[in-house]
């Protein structure tokens, strides 16, 4: 049985006892998990703020410092009182259902049919958000039942399907997983595993090929190891160009830089990975995949689709230097579309319609862009209902590689700490 497998019956027997504990065991069970999630979260604000010192990042040091902090009064201040739970419970779907709204209004605004769903949604988890007056036991009973179903959807997958590729689409993932903010963070643990075998001269056995073949399509999956890079990005590339999505406009960005016009950009597949390791400290997973003929000519139209939905858009650092001349690079480093422009030659283009028009960082981010984009030639990669991370996809394709029937052929991991990782690409 693969590490993988092991990992996932573990986790299902982990999942169903604890959900029994939660059912049978309601304000014990609560109080297990915050102090778990106490100690978890002090330890976890702690390293983040010796990190920030450390590098000297102060943004990063203030948010290590108020988790640090947070966390010991749970473990220290707490005086037993189960109405915390409560109002944990209903500030956090009251969020999720302020992201889905927002998504709502945009999407209308754009005129995308999608409103309506996400309107529905919204008001959904607004009603489950008020559902937590009803007390510690309901609340406790609804996540018993989640970590059940959690249970029983990894079961579905380790036993009652032989491909893991399809699995999805029979299972209940499409509609329930784990938050995004749990998996989000999941191939950030996986990459510095791997750097640390290797940096300890082990075998890591993690990049791997099926076939002899080259992929005609490459998604990548960014990772980071501190602060908001943890939940990484996605991108995707093909004949050496990369493709991404994302929040790059910062003067028109609202709302703690969380939504912002949807810019686009093209550049060098492996100039553009070799820069994410090396300067932005964004290590990478690689997944290569094998297209048909008819999804090859897809591709193509679904890039024609995009110029026809965008116009060229330029960083601020382009603007300086068209105006003025050459200007001194350092007064514009601290955004990184002005980073990503000097160092790799990048093309901007900003959407003018549909959806993307606008960016959501819990909506239209970039994981929800690529799996449409990628799903609009025909690939068919399952997208779950709610707030998307790169961390699900990783898991997805890691799960499509062991399927020996999948499109997915190859990967491979890239990283600034062991070269021998990087793309031989001239500075």
């Amino acid at each position: 049985m693969k590490t993988i497998q092991k990992v996932q019956w573990l986790t299902a027997a982990l999942f169903g006892i604890l959900g029994l504990m939660a059912i049978l065991a309601p304000q014990s069970s609560a109080f297990l998990l915050i102090r778990m999630m106490g100690w978890l979260g002090a330890l976890s604000g702690f390293f983040f703020l010796v990190d920030a010192v450390r590098k000297k990042r102060s943004l990063d040091g203030v948010g290590g410092l108020l988790c640090l902090l947070f966390f010991v009064w749970v473990l220290i201040g707490w005086n037993h009182d189960d109405s915390i739970l409560q109002v944990l419970f209903c500030v956090y779907y009251a969020i999720i259902a302020i992201v889905f709204l927002i998504q709502a209004f945009l999407d209308g605004k754009e005129r995308v049919q999608d409103w309506k769903a996400e309107t529905a949604l919204g008001l959904l988890y607004a009603a489950l958000s008020a559902s937590g007056a009803f007390g510690l036991a309901y609340i406790q009973d609804l996540f018993g039942l989640y970590l059940w179903l959690q249970a029983l959807q990894l079961v579905l997958e380790l036993y009652f399907f032989r491909h893991p590729y399809n699995v999805r689409y029979a299972a209940l993932r499409p509609w329930m997983c784990l938050p995004a903010w749990i998996v989000g963070v999941l191939p950030s643990f996986v990459i510095g595993f791997l750097v640390t075998r290797r940096m300890e001269n082990k075998a890591t056995h993690f990049d791997a090929r099926k076939t002899g073949e080259q992929p005609d399509l490459r998604v990548w999956i960014h990772t980071g190891t501190y602060g908001t890079k943890l939940y990484g990005h996605m991108t995707f590339s093909r004949d050496s160009i990369m493709y991404s999505y994302g929040n790059y406009d910062v003067p028109a960005m609202k709302l703690l830089k969380t939504i912002g016009p949807g810019v686009f950009f093209s550049v060098n597949d492996e100039i553009y990975a070799n820069n994410c390791c090396i300067v932005e400290q964004c290590p990478l997973f690689e997944y290569g995949i094998r297209l048909t003929e008819k999804q090859k000519e897809a591709f193509e139209a679904m890039k024609d689709n995009i110029l026809a939905q965008s116009k060229p858009w330029h960083c601020a650092l382009q603007k300086a230097e068209w105006a003025h001349g050459p200007v001194d690079f350092q007064d514009f480093e601290h955004v990184y579309a002005n980073r990503l422009w000097y160092r790799t030659c990048a093309l901007f283009r900003k959407y003018t319609k549909t959806r993307w028009a606008w960016y959501s960082l819990l909506g239209n981010n970039c994981s929800n862009f690529d799996s449409a984009m990628l799903n609009q030639i025909g690939l068919d990669i399952p997208v779950s209902h709610g707030i998307v991370s790169p961390g699900e996809f990783f898991e997805y394709f890691e799960e499509a590689y062991e399927d020996p029937d999948s499109n997915v052929i190859s990967k491979s991991w890239h990283s600034a700490r062991v070269p021998s990782t990087l793309f031989p690409t001239i500075d």
